[in-house]
């Protein structure tokens, strides 16, 4: 089996006093925790991992993060692609890769054979060992604790029209200069109405969604190698150091020790 690695990636993280802002992602976020206490909040139920356990967030999960106790947090993040999941599974649609219910899991097992497959990916490995890594990784994981959860809707289904018309008038735009003002002009709405609604509804305000849709365009440009002032301005920011400051609340790095230390498979 030779699963496409595009998408996967591995990365370290150590900090004290940082907060990440509430922010998604679009495939699994697994942290192994070495050092200090995560604590995390994941669709509005709050969770503290410590060390030795692993924190779990669904593609989709609208989630926090911080250091709980420990003089820092040390983890080793996987970022896993839903295609991974899904083929994992047998099944070949992205609709219905697995999904964790709970956000910590405490396997020993689980958690070496996950930090495993971490090093295989940032020490480059041969293709064959971390074929073997990973297959055996993913399968104990999705194995033991697989369930029928489904990622959450990006596009805010069960909301009201004028928020889903506002989600996608968002995505569409995000890298533009784009005012509430506008927003609810087109969709002939009260921007403070829209304001509450939409931020009831998705979880973070409108001016979030669009940070967010920005960085992680910033985060795919800085895998493909381009200079970060460069990145800046082709996801939208006025320049790179407003960038630089928004990426690192909801990455936790700056831009670019991001491109340096973060290693990728097809990336």
């Amino acid at each position: 089996m030779d699963p496409s690695y595009d998408g996967l990636q591995a990365a370290a993280a150590r900090f004290r006093n940082h907060c990440f802002r509430p922010h998604t992602h679009d495939g699994l976020m697994i942290g192994l925790i070495d050092a200090g206490s995560k604590s995390f909040m994941r669709e509005r139920k709050q969770f503290v991992a410590n060390p030795g356990a692993i924190s779990v967030v669904n593609a989709g999960d609208l989630h926090t993060g911080s250091r709980a106790e420990g003089n820092e947090l040390k983890y080793r993040a996987l970022y896993i692609p839903l295609n991974l999941l899904a083929n994992l599974s047998g099944s070949n649609n992205l609709d219905a890769p697995p999904g964790f219910h709970s956000g910590i899991i405490d396997d020993g097992q689980l958690f070496n054979a996950l930090g495993a497959m971490h090093l295989s990916i940032v020490q480059c490995g041969s293709k064959l060992e971390r074929d073997q890594l990973l297959l055996e990784a993913l399968k104990l994981l999705v194995g033991r604790y697989g369930s029928d959860w489904r990622p959450a809707d990006r596009g805010a289904a069960e909301a009201p029209n004028h928020v889903r018309d506002a989600y996608a008038l968002i995505e569409a735009h995000y890298r533009e200069e784009l005012s509430i003002s506008d927003i609810s002009i087109a969709l002939e709405i009260s921007p403070y109405h829209l304001m509450r609604e939409f931020r009831r509804h998705t979880g973070i305000p409108m001016h979030a969604l669009q940070t967010q849709f920005r960085v992680e365009l910033g985060k795919r440009l800085l895998r493909q190698g381009l200079p970060v002032a460069e990145v800046a301005l082709a996801a939208g920011f006025a320049d790179q150091s407003h960038f630089t400051k928004r990426f690192r609340e909801i990455v936790g790095t700056p831009p670019a020790a991001y491109r340096r230390n973060l290693q990728g498979i097809g990336a």
